[in-house]
């Protein structure tokens, strides 16, 4: 791995780390993955890396996977869920620590 690559990769790892720090401090269940989940989602992370790779755009992409809603729980007994008010409240709590 390059010394740009590696240095990359920390500064990402630390990021995540900090945002994985922020939702867990604030009482969100939060962990790190090392998957972006299933197909579709996975599909979505990977279209926008090479998006932003060729087309040389200069912001930073990510993805956050997150927890359904509790109304979609229900039909879905089996999912993990956030009420609407942690849903948005906790990607604010990540965008207020990334200004």
């Amino acid at each position: 791995m390059s010394k740009r690559a590696w240095g990359l990769f920390l500064g990402l790892a630390l990021l995540i780390r900090r945002l994985v720090n922020v939702l867990n401090e604030r009482g969100y269940p939060a962990q790190i993955s090392n998957t972006a989940g299933t197909y579709l989602c996975n599909h979505v992370m990977y279209s926008v890396f090479h998006k932003v790779s060729t087309e040389n755009l200069s912001v930073q992409a990510g993805f956050v996977h997150l927890p359904a809603s509790h109304e979609l729980a229900v039909q879905r007994p089996t999912f993990p869920s956030w009420s609407y008010k942690d849903l948005r409240d906790a990607v604010m709590s990540m965008i207020e620590e990334l200004e």
